[in-house]
Protein backbone atom coordinates (compact mmCIF):
# COMPACT_ATOMS: atom_id res chain seq x y z
CA UNK A 1 0.00 0.00 0.00
CA UNK A 2 1.27 3.56 -0.80
CA UNK A 3 1.10 6.49 0.99
CA UNK A 4 0.51 9.91 -0.60
CA UNK A 5 3.81 11.89 -0.36
CA UNK A 6 3.39 15.34 2.30
CA UNK A 7 2.75 18.56 0.41
CA UNK A 8 5.67 20.85 2.26
CA UNK A 9 7.89 19.90 4.77
CA UNK A 10 6.32 19.32 8.16
CA UNK A 11 6.25 22.24 10.69
CA UNK A 12 8.32 22.83 13.16
CA UNK A 13 7.18 23.42 17.00
CA UNK A 14 8.21 27.29 16.88
CA UNK A 15 5.78 29.66 14.99
CA UNK A 16 4.26 26.61 12.72
CA UNK A 17 7.22 27.37 10.52
CA UNK A 18 9.28 24.52 8.55
CA UNK A 19 12.54 23.19 9.76
CA UNK A 20 14.25 24.65 6.67
CA UNK A 21 12.87 28.09 7.02
CA UNK A 22 13.54 28.25 10.72
CA UNK A 23 17.16 27.25 9.84
CA UNK A 24 17.39 29.58 6.67
CA UNK A 25 16.34 32.32 9.30
CA UNK A 26 19.08 31.02 11.95
CA UNK A 27 21.76 31.57 9.82
CA UNK A 28 22.30 27.85 9.45
CA UNK A 29 21.34 27.92 5.44
CA UNK A 30 22.54 30.63 3.76
CA UNK A 31 20.41 31.24 0.53
CA UNK A 32 22.17 31.98 -2.87
CA UNK A 33 21.84 35.16 -4.40
CA UNK A 34 19.72 35.07 -7.50
CA UNK A 35 22.56 34.57 -10.54
CA UNK A 36 24.81 33.17 -7.91
CA UNK A 37 26.91 30.55 -9.65
CA UNK A 38 29.52 29.85 -7.55
CA UNK A 39 30.23 26.20 -5.52
CA UNK A 40 31.00 25.95 -2.00
CA UNK A 41 32.44 22.13 -1.02
CA UNK A 42 33.16 21.54 2.66
CA UNK A 43 36.70 20.38 4.06
CA UNK A 44 35.68 16.46 3.59
CA UNK A 45 35.08 16.68 -0.03
CA UNK A 46 38.04 18.14 -0.35
CA UNK A 47 39.93 15.42 1.53
CA UNK A 48 38.35 12.36 -0.64
CA UNK A 49 38.67 14.62 -3.58
CA UNK A 50 41.96 14.77 -3.16
CA UNK A 51 42.64 11.27 -2.15
CA UNK A 52 40.77 9.83 -5.64
CA UNK A 53 43.37 12.70 -7.43
CA UNK A 54 46.19 10.86 -5.92
CA UNK A 55 45.18 7.52 -6.24
CA UNK A 56 44.72 8.21 -9.95
CA UNK A 57 48.04 9.91 -10.05
CA UNK A 58 49.60 6.65 -8.60
CA UNK A 59 47.30 4.50 -10.92
CA UNK A 60 49.07 6.30 -14.16
CA UNK A 61 52.30 6.67 -12.71
CA UNK A 62 52.17 2.59 -12.44
CA UNK A 63 50.68 2.07 -16.02
CA UNK A 64 53.18 4.18 -17.47
CA UNK A 65 56.13 3.18 -15.73
CA UNK A 66 55.40 -0.53 -16.27
CA UNK A 67 54.87 0.76 -19.83
CA UNK A 68 57.99 2.22 -20.50
CA UNK A 69 60.18 -0.02 -17.89
CA UNK A 70 58.77 -3.31 -18.39
CA UNK A 71 58.88 -6.20 -21.08
CA UNK A 72 55.18 -5.52 -21.89
CA UNK A 73 55.26 -8.64 -23.62
CA UNK A 74 55.09 -10.93 -20.12
CA UNK A 75 51.97 -12.09 -19.71
CA UNK A 76 52.49 -11.07 -15.72
CA UNK A 77 53.08 -7.31 -17.32
CA UNK A 78 50.28 -7.56 -19.68
CA UNK A 79 48.03 -8.29 -16.59
CA UNK A 80 49.07 -5.61 -14.46
CA UNK A 81 49.31 -2.87 -17.58
CA UNK A 82 45.35 -3.43 -17.68
CA UNK A 83 44.78 -3.36 -14.20
CA UNK A 84 46.44 0.09 -13.66
CA UNK A 85 44.63 1.20 -16.92
CA UNK A 86 41.46 0.20 -15.94
CA UNK A 87 41.84 1.79 -12.08
CA UNK A 88 43.03 4.95 -13.86
CA UNK A 89 40.09 5.14 -16.02
CA UNK A 90 37.58 4.06 -13.31
CA UNK A 91 39.36 6.94 -10.84
CA UNK A 92 38.83 9.12 -13.67
CA UNK A 93 35.12 8.33 -13.57
CA UNK A 94 35.04 8.50 -10.04
CA UNK A 95 36.68 12.38 -10.49
CA UNK A 96 34.19 13.26 -12.77
CA UNK A 97 31.56 12.21 -10.49
CA UNK A 98 32.74 14.16 -7.33
CA UNK A 99 32.96 17.22 -9.44
CA UNK A 100 29.15 16.49 -11.13
CA UNK A 101 27.85 16.05 -7.53
CA UNK A 102 29.70 18.99 -5.80
CA UNK A 103 28.38 21.00 -8.92
CA UNK A 104 24.71 20.08 -9.35
CA UNK A 105 24.40 19.89 -5.84
CA UNK A 106 24.30 23.91 -6.32
CA UNK A 107 22.63 24.77 -8.84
Amino acid sequence: MTQPLPESLPANAVGGQTAVETAAQSGAIAAPAAGDMSVTVGAHFKMIFLVIVGLTLMFWLAHFGLLFTADPEKPEIKDALETTKIAGFSSLGTILGLLGGAISGRL
